[in-house]
């Protein structure tokens, strides 16, 4: 009884699949979605290997010329400050002490200048006294010494008289020399102060190096921004040039892309993109290209890539620094060319094909394709306007000669 019922049932099995069979291959058969040939614009464009990122045509990585500890931080990632404002403060209490030790030496040395000054002013002061007064002492000796002459000559004027006036001649020329002499301690005080404004400039020079050394603590805004990176905590020792923020301009923004290698000739400066940000899905931004890194890098998508730059001149929305953008370059494009979706343009063995709907049934058609996008391919030869080109290549084992049935058209 068991084998009866088994037989009777694979016995309808059988049957039901020849029924099948025979509906499909004597019926419409399998229903397709065709889209039907037709002429029209395509344009061709290029699409980056990944997502682009949102930068800054004006950022900036902060570092302190000086190293120091970190005193102070004013500024976290995400503010926005205006050119000028303090982001953090670094010490260095080593340079500190040579400050304080030039600004020591400059008052020291001024000090002395000052002393020195006032010595030559009281030197040339006595000098300038005993000179006349020695002069006057000399002119008077010398005319007492021509009268003493004439009297001694016409012996009017005992010998010792005439020696006595000698003697005061004598004694007036010293003295004239002597203050002769203070003219040269006059100027050796005038070299000292020269060697001692010398060293004044070099303490002053010193002390506003080691000032400007230690303004280079502290840490300003070159620019008004947003802080996108901080990489420094209070108490944090920093070496020189160590990085501390990252800040960018939200106002002067590009789009930066890769490009598969194989596609980076076709990009040029100035042409329009399409830009499509994640943040706001569904929604393009227009795009130009503005630049071309001349050199091919490697890629994490692809084995090179070669890196574009593409500006979004009025963004409907803010594109924000760091947003991630799917960018497409359009490289080129015609007008009246016979069209297919490129999802139904297959290609074995270096061969591009597509099926169509020819009585009832799926044949295949060899096709010469040109420019193509992810919608549509330009069909240079191969088939003809209004040939139903099949677009459901979903369907299992769908084969030239397959039976298949017109569902719907576009």
């Amino acid at each position: 009884m068991k084998n009866r019922t088994k037989a009777i049932l694979g016995g309808a099995a059988l049957v039901l699949a020849v029924a099948v069979v025979a509906y499909y291959r004597f019926s419409g058969g399998v229903e397709v979605d065709v889209f039907e040939a037709k002429k029209g614009t395509i344009e061709e464009y290029v699409t980056a290997v990944s997502a682009g990122t949102v930068k800054s045509r004006r950022e900036s990585v902060l570092s302190a010329e000086v190293g120091g500890r970190a005193a102070a931080v004013r500024a976290a990632e995400g503010d926005r400050v205006k050119k000028g404002d303090l982001l953090a403060v670094l010490v260095d209490p080593e340079l500190d002490r040579q400050v304080d030790a030039a600004r020591s030496d400059t008052l020291s040395a001024q000090e002395g200048l000052q002393q020195a000054e006032a010595k030559r002013e009281e030197a040339e002061r006595r000098y300038r006294a005993e000179s006349a007064r020695a002069a006057n002492n000399l002119r008077k000796a010398k005319d007492d010494q021509v009268r003493a002459s004439a009297l001694f000559r016409g012996g009017f004027l005992s010998k010792s008289e005439m020696e006595q006036a000698d003697t005061h001649l004598a004694n007036a020329e010293e003295e004239n020399r002597i203050a002769a002499a203070g003219e040269a301690a006059v100027r050796a005080i005038g070299r000292e102060i020269e060697s001692l404004r010398a060293r004044v400039e070099s303490a002053k020079a010193k002390a506003v190096s080691l000032e400007d050394r230690r303004s280079k603590l502290r840490v300003t805004a070159p620019f008004g921004g947003v802080i996108t990176k901080k990489t420094v905590e209070v108490g944090e020792t920093k070496t020189p040039a160590a990085p501390l923020f990252v800040l960018a301009d939200p106002g002067d923004i590009y789009i930066e892309a890769p490009i598969d290698e194989s596609e980076s000739a076709k990009i040029k400066v100035g042409q329009k993109a399409r830009l499509y940000p994640d943040a706001y899905l569904g929604e393009t931004f227009p795009g130009e290209v503005s630049e071309i890194k001349p050199t091919v890098e490697v890629s994490k998508e692809v084995s090179r890539a070669n890196t574009i730059r593409v500006l979004a001149p009025s963004p409907p929305k803010p594109l924000r620094l760091g947003m991630s953008v799917d960018v497409e370059v359009l490289t080129g494009g015609k007008d009246n060319v016979l069209l297919a979706p490129s999802s139904a343009v297959m290609e074995r063995e270096g061969q591009k094909f597509v099926y169509v709907v020819l009585d009832g049934q799926a044949v295949r058609k060899n096709v010469t394709a040109g420019i193509s996008n992810w919608e549509r391919t330009e069909i240079l030869s191969g088939i003809s306007p209004g040939d139903p080109i099949i677009t459901s290549l979903e369907i299992k084992n769908l084969s030239p000669g397959s039976r298949v049935g017109i569902r719907s058209r576009k």
